[in-house]
């Protein structure tokens, strides 16, 4: 058996020139004939590089994440970014850079669902996302996927959220000064920030950082997607 799979670009090269071959016409029916059997060395390259991609998600999804539970949250309106997290008694530190790079006003968001996700082992933001999506990529297709799948939630959600944890209610987010963790829109309507949430003597601080920060966060940390039935 051949150690070394095909990689997905050897295998668009390949399928290129059975497109190629099937140009000629004085082969056509020669290539369509043997392609079609299962012996063909394009399956058998094309089984074994799925069964390696496949094989190496599932490793990744498993020894980074635990899915907790699914909370549902009602609709929520729209409100200004300058007035989220700023109630004094609640919150003892508010990042400024929400306000620089989260749209000034944050949308009206439909009933979801969400669900806490635990780090069973240090991780950046990147893998975070990798591993919730169930695919590796540069971080703007991750925060188009995010986007796209309808991950990312608002900062009034978020605040919702915060308010039943604080009325008794166990949703899932520490409250012992662990890291939350949750995606955002940023204002370009492209890009995705992480807001990161932490309750130490009884209030909250609010911080954002970029989805590519490269720092890595213990295990243990949860972040909470929004919408996700699996990857």
């Amino acid at each position: 058996m051949n150690k070394n799979p095909a990689t997905a670009d050897q295998l668009l090269e390949l399928a290129a020139l059975q497109i190629k071959r099937l140009k000629d016409v004085a082969n056509q029916e020669k290539v369509k004939d043997a392609i079609q059997r299962n012996e063909h060395p394009f399956w058998a390259k094309f089984d074994e590089a799925v069964e390696t991609l496949k094989t190496r998600v599932e490793t990744t999804v498993k020894s980074v994440v635990q899915l907790l539970k699914t909370i549902t949250v009602g609709a929520v309106n729209a409100k200004t970014t300058a007035d989220c997290f700023t109630d004094r008694g609640r919150y003892y530190h508010r990042d400024g850079d929400l306000d620089k790079f989260l749209p000034k006003v944050q949308r009206e968001q439909p009933e979801s669902n969400f669900t806490p996700c635990r780090l069973t082992e240090a991780a950046t933001f990147k893998q975070m996302a990798e591993n919730a999506l169930g695919v590796s990529g540069d971080i703007k297709t991750l925060s188009k996927l995010l986007k796209g799948r309808g991950h990312t939630t608002t900062l009034p959600a978020i605040e919702a959220l915060i308010e039943r944890q604080e009325n008794g209610e166990d949703i899932g987010i520490w409250t012992d000064g662990w890291a939350n963790f949750f995606f955002t829109d940023n204002e370009d309507g492209e890009s995705v920030s992480v807001v990161y949430l932490s309750r130490r003597g009884g209030q909250w601080g609010v911080s954002r950082f970029p989805l590519g920060n490269d720092g890595r966060w213990n295990t243990g940390g949860r972040f909470f997607l929004r919408n996700f039935s699996g990857n």
